[in-house]
C-alpha cells in the first residue's frame, strides 16, 4: 500500500472518499489495505482517506462513476489551513461573506471546498500560494499582493 499526504492545495481528481465508495459498493471500510498496489491519499492531520481511482480493484471500477465528482476539491479543514481561514467561516450559520463565495459540498459528513473554482474567482493560477486575512493587517499595495474579496476581507497571493 501506498499512502501520501496530500499538500493542502492538491485537488481532489484523481480520488474518491473512501468512505463513501465502501458504503457504495459494501465492503469494509478497511478492504483497502488488503488490495494489491493501493494508493490512499490523506491530507495532514485528518482521517479521512481517499482512494487514487487508478488502483481500485478492476471489479470495482465500474461503482466509481457512483462516487462523488471530487474535482476541484479539498477537505474544508485544508482549506482552513492552506488559506489560514478559520473554520468558522464554512459553517452557514454564521453568516460569513465568505462562505458565500465558495462553493462547499458535503459528502458522508465530509465537508469540501472547491479550491480551483476560488482560483478562478481569483483570477489565479492554481500554483500560487494564497492566504485570507481582514484587508487592515496587510501591509502596503507593493509590498503585499491583495484581492479585495468582501468588506473587510481580502485574499493575499505569492
Amino acid at each position: 500500500m501506498k499512502s501520501i499526504i496530500l499538500p493542502p492545495n492538491e485537488f481532489l481528481d484523481h480520488y474518491v472518499l473512501n468512505a463513501e465508495f465502501h458504503r457504495l459498493v459494501g465492503i469494509s471500510k478497511n478492504a483497502y489495505k488488503f488490495w494489491k498496489n493501493v494508493e490512499i491519499g490523506r491530507y495532514q492531520g485528518t482521517r479521512v482517506v481517499f482512494l487514487h481511482k487508478n488502483s481500485i480493484l478492476k471489479k470495482y471500477q465500474d461503482k466509481l462513476k457512483l462516487c462523488t465528482n471530487l474535482n476541484g476539491f479539498v477537505l474544508a479543514s485544508a482549506f482552513c489551513s492552506f488559506t489560514t481561514l478559520a473554520p468558522s467561516h464554512l459553517v452557514k450559520k454564521n453568516d460569513s461573506s465568505i462562505y458565500k463565495l465558495l462553493e462547499l459540498k458535503e459528502v458522508q459528513g465530509v465537508k469540501f471546498v472547491n479550491l480551483k473554482k476560488f482560483y478562478d474567482f481569483l483570477g489565479l493560477d492554481y500554483h500560487q500560494h494564497i492566504y485570507i486575512e481582514k484587508c487592515h493587517f496587510f501591509s502596503p499595495a507593493p509590498f503585499e499582493k491583495r484581492i479585495k474579496i468582501t468588506d473587510s476581507m481580502c485574499v493575499g497571493y505569492y
